[in-house]
């Protein structure tokens, strides 16, 4: 037996009525190549037969604990999790991701590299909407190893690229102690919980790793709005929970830009354009190589869409920290 095998694992789960996605995420548990040694699964109070999905695939899954906390969000949910789970070694994932069959074994290796594993995710792109965004907004397994000095560049300046400090939900793997060091998750905010744990762990020094291997399928939000709605949702919490300076560098850059361009004469038309080109250049080249030309508009757009929400989401983040209020749950 490898060294990884012996590691013991408990998996965390936290859930809210969604059905659909967790019958997905147990259907993915029940063909891992090695199984956590218990499954702890949290449930915020669903109304929507989500925990029936258990009793449906329960032969198909390791030893189980449910755990029942009407109305705890996320942060809550996990903490409560971790502190029931008879493991030092804790993977976490959510409903609608589907682990790919070597997933947790991935996590399980990873114990030896470091005291946070941080996985990875494929966006399931279905529709058209759903490739854009993939273009748009998030990493892509295939750079992680680019060796094309523009996307490097892009990756530092602008992010869009998994990095091993960046932790997530979706795909992750802490130890207790990292856990007890930093008071588990912020249970104050709804969503970025998951990046302010890691964020927290590894000022303390706790040691970060990216494990390729260790990837989950995800599929994004619908619609324009959802995917506004999320994103100004994460960064409400985001704001409050970690550095904002690059919330302060997007606002000067939608603050400055414009006046430079309509203000700066020929220079500062051409240094808002250059900056523009800049920071869409990493999407578009995606779009080039992905896209039929008729599915390049929406990138830009989403881009601006995002950005936008994001500024929304950190002024709402900080109207909460000034309140002294936890964040509210989305509507």
């Amino acid at each position: 037996m490898d060294g990884h095998s012996r590691v013991p694992v408990s998996l965390i789960v936290t859930v809210r009525n969604d059905r659909r996605g967790f019958a997905e995420l147990l259907d993915g548990i029940a063909v891992q190549t090695e199984m956590p040694d218990e499954l702890v699964v949290v449930d915020g109070g669903s109304d929507d037969g989500t925990l029936q999905e258990l009793e449906a695939r329960r032969a198909g899954l390791p030893p189980l604990r449910v755990l029942v906390a009407p109305g705890a969000n996320i942060a809550a949910g996990r903490n409560i999790a971790v502190r029931e789970a008879s493991h030092d070694w804790i993977a976490c994932t959510d409903a609608g991701c589907r682990p790919v069959p070597g997933w947790l074994a991935a996590l399980k290796a990873a114990r030896a590299r470091g005291d946070i594993a941080a996985g990875t995710f494929v966006v399931e792109a279905e529709t058209p909407l759903d490739r854009a965004v993939a273009c748009a907004h998030y990493p892509l397994l295939e750079e992680v190893d680019e060796e094309d000095p523009l996307v490097r560049i892009s990756h530092r300046l602008f992010g869009r690229n998994f990095r091993p400090e960046h932790a997530g939900g979706r795909s992750m793997a802490f130890s207790r102690a990292a856990w007890e060091e930093v008071g588990g998750f912020p249970e104050h905010v709804y969503a970025g919980e998951d990046l302010a744990f890691s964020a927290a762990a590894i000022e303390r020094g706790f040691s970060p790793t990216l494990v390729e291997e260790a990837a989950v399928y995800w599929r994004p939000r619908t619609s324009w709005l959802a995917t506004a709605a999320m994103f100004a949702t994460y960064t409400r919490g985001d704001v409050r929970t970690k550095g904002r300076g690059r919330h302060l560098a997007r606002l000067a850059a939608w603050s400055a830009g414009p006046v430079l361009f309509v203000r700066g004469g020929v220079a500062g038309r051409l240094l808002a354009g250059a900056g523009v080109a800049a920071y869409l250049w990493l999407p578009m080249r995606r779009a080039r190589r992905s896209l039929s030309a008729g599915e390049w508009w929406r990138v830009p757009l989403l881009v601006i869409v995002k950005d936008l929400a994001q500024l929304g989401g950190a002024g709402m983040g900080l109207v909460d920290a000034a309140r002294g209020v936890s964040q509210p749950p989305p509507r």
